[in-house]
């Protein structure tokens, strides 16, 4: 299912498509906001119809547009084509309701971090389904999950390697370890250091396999935690340097 990987990394499964024209609808998962203006957004938003796109919104006097905007939220909205390269978002709405995301500290600094890192991963205008309802299923579960919510991150960060292209082979066995700069997984440790040591490999492999609601019952202590997220960074890395330019990622590192 999965390719060996070259060394270098190989090209992201997204595709350019063109921009729409003229008046469309769109749903899609908020990956960026910052205010334009007084009264403005610029919004990026990777749409399931139309890949990355970049937006401009007006807010609304009581301010309560910016609320739609925040990292991971999913809106459904009208838009329309202008001359230059930001399109006009009108009549926004949540696309479905979240109940815990918006409001629970550690869900949103999760959502701020996968968003961030989404938004440096994603290009503009690159689309991509399976990635997209990737990326909304597991806001749901975000949203909804109970225990496990301390290791999301690393799922998520594991699933996504699969539609970034960085998958490794699977061809996994107990006490291997993982050779990310060539994709696969080797009984002995490599000598060069792109490579996770048999504990972060198992527990790759673990995450990988697991569903949301598996979650809780993987027991992490903080410095696992720390751990496996220090390689899974190094493993994108590899691969692009846009994770090192995560800022929230220092911010996930002292939460979990």
């Amino acid at each position: 299912m999965t390719q060996q990987l070259e060394i270098g990394g190989p090209p992201r499964k997204g595709h350019k498509v063109p921009a729409p024209r003229g008046r469309y609808k769109a749903r899609g998962v908020v990956l960026h906001a910052m205010k334009y203006g007084e009264r403005k957004l610029i919004v990026h938003i990777f749409t399931a119809q139309y890949g990355r796109r970049s937006y401009i919104t007006k807010l609304s006097t009581t301010n309560s547009g910016r609320g739609l905007y925040q990292p991971l939220f999913i809106v459904d909205f009208d838009a329309w084509a202008g001359r230059g390269e930001l399109h006009h978002i009108e009549q926004p709405q949540m696309a479905f309701r979240l109940s815990e995301l918006p409001f629970d500290i550690v869900k949103s600094t999760i959502a701020l971090f996968l968003s961030e890192l989404l938004y440096r991963l994603i290009q503009d205008g690159e689309a991509d389904g399976g990635l997209y309802r990737f990326i909304e299923e597991s806001v749901a579960e975000l949203d909804g999950m109970g225990e496990g919510t301390a290791n999301f991150h690393l799922w998520f960060l594991v699933r996504l390697t699969e539609y970034m292209g960085y998958a490794p082979q699977d061809n996994y066995a107990e006490g291997y370890a993982l050779d990310y700069r060539n994709g696969t997984y080797t009984a002995e440790l490599p000598t060069h250091t792109l490579a996770m040591p048999p504990a972060e490999a198992g527990l790759f492999h673990r995450l990988n396999a697991s569903r949301v609601e598996d979650l809780g019952t993987i027991g992490l202590s903080r410095e696992q935690r720390v751990s496996m997220l220090e390689r899974l960074t190094d493993l994108y890395g590899f691969h692009t340097d846009a994770i090192y330019n995560v800022n929230s990622l220092r911010i996930l590192s002292e939460i979990f």
